[in-house]
Formats: C-alpha cells, structure tokens, sequence
C-alpha cells in the first residue's frame, strides 16, 4: 500500500502578537512578547499578575449574535484561525467539504462558559452546552459543513502536537482528501489559579532554560491545512512544509512533571524520526516544548541529549517559542509549529528571548537567545510534552529549501489486528462474573452502581484521593494485560495507550471549582487541579501499569470507546508497536448530571451509567486462541443517517466486504429520539438482500464514552467463541450466533461524529 505523501498548504494564527500570520512573524522579529499585565481578570492576590492574552479582540468583528452565544472563546478563536488557513490554501476550489475533517487539540475546552457561571449546580443550560471539551471542535467542523473524520485531542499541553499527527494519518491512509489541523485554547481565571496553586508562573515574563524560572500562560489558536502532496502540485498550491512523520509516547511518571531523564520526549522523537525515515544527522533544527519550568527544560535537554548525543545536540540550534506566546496550553504545539514554518520560510529560526543566562542542566545546549537566527533548514523537529506524561514529536522538511534528497515514505508491510485482551469494571462488580455479553442481555435488573474501590481490587493500583474514573479504568486496563498474559507475554513490551473520555473526571472537577467558590481563586487547590485535564485519567493508567509506548487521549461526544480502538487499529495495522490497549470510561457526579440535563440526555429511554472497558489489540496472534480480527474502518462527521452510511461503506470499502458479507450489526444510540431515527433510516438505506441481526446493548446502561467500545466488546466474545452460556444467547436472539462471522459496530454521537468498525472472525 502507498502512503500519500502530505503537506501544509495553509496556514492561520490568532495569537497575543497578532490577529494573522502576518502580525505574528513581524513581532517575531522585532523580538517582541506577548506577554503583559493580565486584564480579562484580577491578578493581585497571584504570585504572577502577567500572560499573554490576545489584545484589542472584539468578537463582534468576527460573528453574528447568534455564534457569539453559540461558541465558546476556544471555539471563537480557532474558526479565525481556520479561516485565515483556509483563505490561503484555496483547497476548497477542489475539495469537496465531504472529504475534509477536522483533528482539534485543547486542554481547556469550553472551561470560560463553566468558570463565568460561578456556580457548579444550578447552571444556565445554554452556557452549559458549550462546557464540554469535544463540543469546541464539534462546534468548529459544523461552522465549516466539514463531512470528515473530527476528532478532539485532550492531551493537554502536547493536544495541537498530537491533533497534527492524527491529521496527517487521515490524509496519508486516505479517510480524508484535506484535514484542518491545530488547536486552541483561551485564557482562564481558574487555570491560571491551578498553575498559581503549583507555583509554576513566573512574575517576569518566561524565558526558557533562563537562570529565572516559571512559565507565562497564554491563549490563542493555531491551526494548518493539510492535504496530499499529489493534490497540491495539480493546483499550483504554495506549500510550506511536508510532514513525514510524528511520534507520540507516555511518561508514566507522574501528573505533572516529567521523566527527569526525558525518556518520554526520547520515545516520541525516535518514533517520529523512525516513521519519517529521517536520520539524525539531518534534523538541523528543534522548536522545543520549553515551558520554562526548572523540571521540564532540564529533563527535555536530557532527553535530546539521549537521541542525538551531548556533542551533536550542542550543534543543533533549538528555542523555546514560549517567551513569545506565553505556554498556549492546548494549543502551544500549533502555535510553536506554525510560527516555526513562517520563519523558517525567510530562512529564519525563532529566538528565546528575554534570556540571560543559562541555567543548571542547560549548559551544553545550542540556545538561539534574543535574536533570530539566519539558516537555511531542511528537516526540524517540534517537541512538546504535557501533564499526564504525554509527549508529542514531529518531523517535517522545509519545502522552499531543496538540500537534501527527498525521501519516499516508508510502506512497511500491513499486518492483521487482533483484539486479544478484555477488561471491564461492570461485570467485575457482578457476583457471577462472566462475559460483558450475558450481562448485558440478562434480565437481571439494574441497581445504582455498586461503590467499586480499586485499593480491594489491587492496593498497589491505589492512590490517595484517586478519582472513581480513574478506579474504573485502571482496573478494566489491568484485567485487559491479564487475559492478554495469558496467551502471550507481555514483557518487555512497550504498549501503546489510546483512551477515550468526553469529560474526563468530574468529581475531580466539582472539587477543584469548590475550593475555589468556598475560598477565592488564591487558595484553589493544587491537588485536584491536574485532574482538571481530561488525558490525566490516561496518565494515570500509564503510570499505574507502566505503560510508556504510543500514548493519546481523545473525546469524539458519544463514541470514544470506538474511535480508540480506530486509533490503535491504525497504529498496530502500521507495524508501529506491538500491543495497544484501547479504552474508555464514564463517571457520574452532580456536575456531570448537570451537563446530562444541558445536552438533553436525561431524556434517555436508557438508565445512565459509569464504568470502564478496554480491549487489547495485537498484530500479533497465538495460534492457541480464538479472538476476533477488525478489518476494516469508517469515519465521517455529519448527523444524518446518510453522513453515518458513509462512515458504513468506507469500513466496508477498506475491509474488502460488502454489505451482504455481514451477519450483525451492533449499533450504539444515546436513547433519544433523533438519534434512533438516525438509525433506522441508516438501516432502510443499507437495504440488504438478506436478513441482518440488528441490536442495540443500551437498555440496562447507558456510557457516553464507554458504550461504544462496549458494542465492540461484546462482538469479539461472539466471534472469539468465548460464550459459555450459549443456549441462552441463542435464545435471546433467535439465532444460532456461532455461525456469525462478521459484524459491523456502528456508533454516532449528539454531533454526528461517526464510526464504523468491521470485525470478523480471525482466520
């Protein structure tokens, strides 16, 4: 199979240097900062009272009444962004918005229409709506009338670094013709009262790997076009850069500070530079993460010094493009990305400036301080890392630079994706364990959910004023590597992790908003903030089990659970790792009933629920096993049965099935009435010529993020012949299920976020 070959072709930014592209590089070159006294609100009772918010924005300039109520800032500021991106690169004069998607990075997400409430019961329901995370990139792909794959990244500070590389795999393996890349994220009281609480900021504005510690906080949104480099020369489209490879890995240290090593940012960078096939030698510039933190840029020198050596590191130029900007949070890998293009397009390297002298831990390295530097530059890397332990690294070349050969992507051969491994904090809590498949067809009947407590499960998985979502899912992770050692060893593996969350842990939240409602924003407290990021429960399962290979953090709205598990099927398809635990999970609070009731799902004909699953994929098989195979995928964005069809047909398309091949179809609705209505016309379109097995597993529970995988779940016990109570799943069904074969799980969400998977019996 050939890869497409995918490049920039448009670029925007929206920042506290400038409203464009233009005003951003020209600051940029006076050696300016974004950085001032804060105004958006009261700063006095900090130890900082500076970021780098964006000036004179007026939302009236850019939308109507209607979208100003609509979308959040978060939301208000990345449709700028894209519009500048698009307006350059013109790929709409011959590409279809059908084909184009979205891949959207925020740490914050909807957070300033929560704060501005300051309340978090009794909330005004239209504000409400626009809290959750997924609901910015959502909200942006509608704006457009975009028809792709959409997806929202949470991994905090590495979120636009990640989305970027989500985006390219979309264009290279051909699910979408252009993808809208970056991230955004606006300034908050709250968050600027957590970095406060950890005593991270800086009372001077930021100045990396500086003798004068602590960061700058900013806001702003960045975000690319990309498309197939194919396309782009047959329309004379200006192109910046192609990217030919990224990297992802998890810490599994700690929640907020980083391998002291830097062994996660050197797994990122390696993998990045292996998928590029890009040596070395040949990087000739790093934008690095750089927060300005004594932890973070003493361990980021360590980790570039393990991939590249203390002699050639100490002649790579690298900068930290923060004491410009401010840290954009979710949307600083965007920003560090884009401003790097736009300089190196004038053979310019971006500075560190306001430095001084070099701290402790930073002697050897390359600093390009105060003023820009002249060099012309083929490949350059962009590192960015983040709480929870995720790290993010891409590699592009410098398209208006000719040295240096250009390279081919590296086809490796396909493999075949196993799912090997099943865990669940649902039938955990049963008395009669069994398949989540019984449970969920019996009739037993459904009770408030049992008070699960990881310390009985396994103490050593426990931590101390540990988060129930992080309970579930640690738990359900674990069960998944227990069944997978069974049949093959997982030693010395590194496993990959893909979890899925639309909220993330609320408990966590509601707490952190009371210390700070109860005592003012100068006593929030520092140890429930850093579960305000939604990836923190991701993290904390890569740390509980050790889990330091390819890492994300994503919500799509409805149907995380399968799009983790489309995420981690790419990655093992691509021979990148070997294992992949793919997972979910949902908790209940009074927050979270709160946003239920905004949204509409307390209409739900289906109960509520809370819990965890995770599933293992493999490209590798133990012949002694029977387990299911995915085959095939399909995403697409639209809330419509015929935007959910396509979703259908391109799984079938890319499994080499059609419709007629399929024995079931496992289906996911949210229990509301235009949701199920979007289904049954799904099936009147899908017209098979025989009889098809349709089911929905819904009715004893419903899991926003969970229930999707939950579908998948159940459809690898079948075809994996891991029934033990046969005759009574025959019975429920009418059929005879060991002559299934192959199925179809289908999920949709509130948005029209679509997901198809083809799962059939491995061969």
């Amino acid at each position: 199979m050939i890869k497409n070959r995918v490049v920039v072709t448009g670029i925007g930014i929206l920042s506290s240097l400038g409203h464009n592209k233009k005003e951003n590089i020209l600051q940029m070159k006076k050696g300016n900062t974004g950085v001032e006294k804060l105004k958006k609100f009261d700063t006095d009772k900090f130890i900082s009272q500076i970021g780098a918010e964006i000036k004179e924005y007026n939302a009236k300039a850019y939308f109507n009444e209607k979208e100003i109520t609509e979308y959040d800032r978060c939301a208000q500021y990345a449709i700028i962004s894209i519009k500048e991106a698009l307006a350059e690169s013109k790929v709409l004069d011959n590409t279809s918005l059908e084909n184009i998607g979205l891949s959207f990075g925020t740490c914050n997400g909807g957070v300033n229409s929560l704060e501005e409430q300051n309340a978090i019961k009794g909330l005004d329901k239209k504000k409400t709506q626009k809290y959750p995370f997924f609901n910015q990139g959502d909200h942006v792909a509608k704006h457009f009338k975009l028809g792709g794959p959409v997806n929202t990244i949470n991994t905090a500070c590495a979120a636009s670094g990640n989305a970027i590389g989500f985006g390219f795999e979309m264009v290279q393996k051909g699910y979408a013709n252009a993808m809208i890349v970056g991230g955004s994220d606006s300034m908050s009281s709250s968050v600027y009262a957590g970095f406060n609480a950890l005593r991270a900021l800086n009372s001077v504005p930021c100045s990396p790997y500086n003798k004068s510690f602590g960061l700058s906080l900013g806001e702003g949104a960045a975000f690319l076009v990309l498309e197939t480099l194919e396309s782009a020369l047959s329309r004379n489209a200006n192109i910046y850069a192609e990217i030919c490879g990224y990297g992802l890995s998890s810490d599994a240290y700690h929640e907020t500070a980083p391998h002291p090593e830097g062994l996660g940012i050197k797994k990122a960078i390696e993998y990045a530079l292996k998928q590029a096939n890009v040596e070395k030698k040949e990087i000739s510039y790093i934008n690095t993460h750089g927060t300005g933190t004594k932890a973070n840029d003493s361990a980021e020198i360590k980790g570039l010094e393990q991939v590249f050596g203390t002699e050639r590191l100490s002649q790579i130029p690298i900068s930290s493009s923060k004491a410009y900007f401010g840290h954009n949070l979710g949307a600083a890998a965007a920003i560090e990305y884009v401003t790097s293009l736009l300089a190196i397009q004038e053979d310019l390297l971006p500075a560190t400036i306001n430095f001084q002298e070099k701290r402790e831990g930073c002697e050897n390295a390359n600093i390009i301080t105060n003023e820009m530097k002249h060099q012309r530059t083929t490949y350059f890397l962009c590192n960015n890392s983040a709480f929870g332990g995720h790290n993010a690294s891409i590699v592009s070349k410098n398209w208006k630079n000719p040295k240096g050969e250009i390279k081919e992507l590296k086809s490796p051969s396909k493999s075949n994706v196993y799912i090997v491994g099943k865990g669940n904090s649902t039938t955990l809590l049963k008395e009669n364990q069994g398949s989540l498949l019984e449970y969920l067809v019996s009739e037993e009947s459904t009770s408030e959910f049992e008070d699960f407590k990881l310390k009985e499960y396994d103490s050593t998985l426990y931590e101390r004023r540990m988060n129930s979502l992080a309970q579930y899912s640690i738990a359900a992770a674990d069960l998944a590597m227990k069944e997978t050692n069974t049949y093959s060893s997982l030693e010395n593996e590194d496993i990959a992790l893909i979890y899925g969350t639309s909220r993330g842990s609320l408990q966590s939240s509601e707490k952190y908003f009371k210390s700070i409602l109860q005592k003012g924003p100068e006593f929030a407290s520092s140890i429930y903030f850093p579960d305000m990021v939604l990836n923190s429960v991701a993290g904390k399962v890569s740390k509980k089990l050790q889990l330091q290979g390819f890492g994300s953090s994503i919500s799509t709205g409805g149907n995380e659970g399968l799009f983790s598990a489309i995420y981690g099927y790419e990655l093992m398809k691509d021979n990148i790792q070997s294992y992949c635990l793919v997972g979910a999970g949902d908790e209940l609070s009074d927050l979270s009933s709160e946003i239920d009731q905004a949204l509409g799902l307390d209409k739900s004909i289906y109960p509520i629920s809370q819990g965890s699953s995770f599933l293992m994929l493999s490209n590798k098989k133990d012949k002694y096993i029977n387990c299911a195979e995915i085959t095939g995928i399909g995403l697409t964005f639209g809330s419509n049965a015929s935007s959910l069809n396509r979703a259908i047909e391109m799984a079938l398309n890319n499994s080499n099935s059609n419709i007629e091949d399929i024995d079931f179809i496992f289906y996911n609705s949210n229990g509301l009435p235009s949701d199920m209505a979007i289904y049954e016309e799904m099936f009147e379109n899908l017209n098979p010529q025989k009889s098809i097995l349709k089911h929905c597993f819904n009715s004893k529970e419903y899991l926003e993020s969970t229930s999707s995988l939950n579908h998948l779940y159940v459809a690898a016990e079948l075809l994996g012949n891991e029934i033990k109570d046969l005759e009574s799943i025959n019975n429920y069904f009418n059929q005879d299920v060991t002559k299934y074969k192959k199925g179809i799980v289908v999920s949709t969400s509130m948005n029209g976020n679509n997901a198809a998977i083809i799962v059939s019996k491995a061969k």
